[in-house]
């Protein structure tokens, strides 16, 4: 089983268990959801988390690839063999790398063929299409028996001006990103600021006033207090954060808006997150760093500006 699943499947056995003992022991609801969103994190983080520092792993070995291919090349042209080129380049520091090149001439040394350990270091990286094309070619390379040294130096130069030219995008995007972290920041403050202002209004409207023909100022789940009507699945979503992050009276105006808010805060910084490190990286596993700290900057600033009775 590869680490990912078992990242994965180690998440969800500690979820599933969390989940039955929070329903055997424990029978308040409140009680229960909290336990429900710890579950949630312990499901969800981990694995998001384990694809993140992943993702960075396999980056830091496309940066020293070009060094190992080169160090090859220089070997090859001194007169040795491919297999004693590797055998020689393996005393070196590659980064992150090195594990790797120690691993394929251990391989070697034991009479595995070159080629079927050339392929078993493919396809541990393969989630790297740098390495996975260039391992490829190195394999066709050595059937034909072309010029090795040359083709290898080639490959190094290729993934070189391919990283420049990532690197450059990156530096480019950096404004973009920088946008996206505006756009959820101006969200959150205007977020804030119907809050601010919408609040008072409906503590002040009891019984609600109509305006245009629709009703204003009041709770609109607060026909889903008393009733299990299948379309209050939502209400009773709201009412859960609410006695959670303790938003106010279960039937209360506030209750209804600062959950609702509060939801839309969470979903944005989340999205907005992911498709900050797609515009940077051209990867959504790389925002997930940006997603949790959208998630908790806006979690923070949310619930002390409830708590200091800002909104």
């Amino acid at each position: 089983m590869e680490k990912k699943e078992l990242v994965f499947t180690a998440a969800v056995g500690i979820f599933i268990i969390v989940l039955a003992l929070s329903l055997m022991l424990f029978e308040d609801k409140i009680i229960f959801m909290n336990i429900l969103l710890l579950g949630s994190f312990v499901l969800v983080v981990p694995y998001s988390l384990y694809n993140y520092f992943e993702f960075k792993r396999l980056e830091a070995m496309e940066k020293e690839f070009p060094n190992f291919l080169r160090d090859l090349a220089e070997a090859k042209r001194s007169g040795l063999s491919l297999l004693q080129a590797i055998n020689a380049t393996s005393k070196n520091t590659y980064g992150l790398l090195t594990g790797e090149v120690k691993k394929i001439n251990t391989q070697i040394s034991w009479n595995v063929p070159l080629e079927k350990t050339l392929e078993m270091f493919r396809r541990r990286l393969e989630k790297s299409d740098i390495i996975n094309r260039s391992v490829a070619v190195l394999v066709q390379t050595q059937k034909s028996g072309g010029k090795t040294d040359e083709i290898l130096n080639s490959l190094a130069d290729n993934i070189e001006k391919v990283k420049e030219v990532k690197e450059e995008k990156a530096n480019l995007m950096n404004q973009q990103t920088m946008m996206m972290y505006a756009i959820f920041f101006i969200f959150l403050g205007i977020c804030i600021a119907l809050m601010k202002f919408l609040l008072p209004l409906m503590s002040a409207q009891e019984t609600g006033f109509a305006m245009s023909g629709i009703q204003i100022g009041v709770n609109p789940c607060e026909m889903c207090l008393t009733s299990k009507m299948p379309s209050c699945f939502n209400c009773e979503i709201f009412f859960t954060i609410c006695q959670i992050f303790g938003f106010g009276a279960r039937g209360a105006a506030e209750c209804y808006f600062r959950s609702l808010f509060f939801s839309m805060i969470m979903i944005q910084a989340i999205f907005t997150g992911l498709i900050a490190g797609e515009i940077k990286s051209g990867s959504v596993v790389a925002g997930v760093k940006h997603s949790l700290v959208m998630a908790v900057s806006g979690f923070v600033i949310f619930l002390l500006s409830v708590r200091v009775g800002l909104v």
